[in-house]
């Protein structure tokens, strides 16, 4: 029985031994490091600005192709009133290039546009502003992530807006919430923290 007992007490003691170097080894101690983050801000090298049918006569009674752009180009707000069937709003906005290098551009529908079935709504964006060729389709009704490639230095693109409504639905008021991302690298890009 003795042996039995000094086994537990040798246990016990070991035990208790481990439980306060571990309490020594997580101990709540911190270390700060003196860290500078500089700020230099530039102006924007990537702007959106007006297309040619921005402002132009849209859809109903005194209805326009509305383009809101922030005071430094760096957002957008597109307002269209579309019909039943097939609707193309041709050169709405512009994406613009103003750097001396490329730019690798991502469109991240963060909020869907909510439509009927067999609906459509896609963000169109050309590499001309007159004509040129496709570089991204983006559809507005589901969330996501969608790599356009690289704005050469000095160019300029195109958005146009495609929307579908099939007749005989109730359709109401919706938007699409997205992002224009861009970077000198053509990295997957993160997800901002709200």
């Amino acid at each position: 029985m003795g042996a039995r007992l000094k086994k537990q007490a040798l246990a016990l003691s070991v035990a208790l031994a481990i439980a306060i170097i571990l309490s020594y080894a997580f101990a709540s101690v911190f270390v700060y490091y003196p860290v500078i983050v500089n700020l230099s801000p530039v102006s924007p090298p990537i702007r959106f600005q007006p297309g040619s049918n921005a402002g132009s006569e849209d859809l109903g009674a005194g209805n326009t192709i509305d383009v809101s752009i922030g005071p430094d180009g760096a957002s957008l707000t597109l307002t269209v009133h579309p019909t039943k069937q097939h609707n193309y709003y041709k050169d709405v906005s512009r994406i613009e290039n103003t750097d001396s290098k490329a730019y690798y551009v991502t469109i991240r529908v963060i909020t869907a546009a909510s439509l009927p079935a067999g609906s459509e709504a896609r963000l169109l964006i050309y590499n001309d502003p007159s004509g040129g060729s496709l570089v991204a389709n983006v559809n507005l009704l589901s969330t996501g992530d969608t790599s356009v490639g690289a704005i050469p230095a000095g160019e300029v693109w195109r958005i146009d807006l495609y929307i579908l409504i099939p007749e005989g639905l109730a359709v109401s008021t919706t938007s699409a919430s997205l992002q224009l991302i861009y970077s000198p690298s053509s990295e997957t890009p993160p997800t901002v923290p709200p």
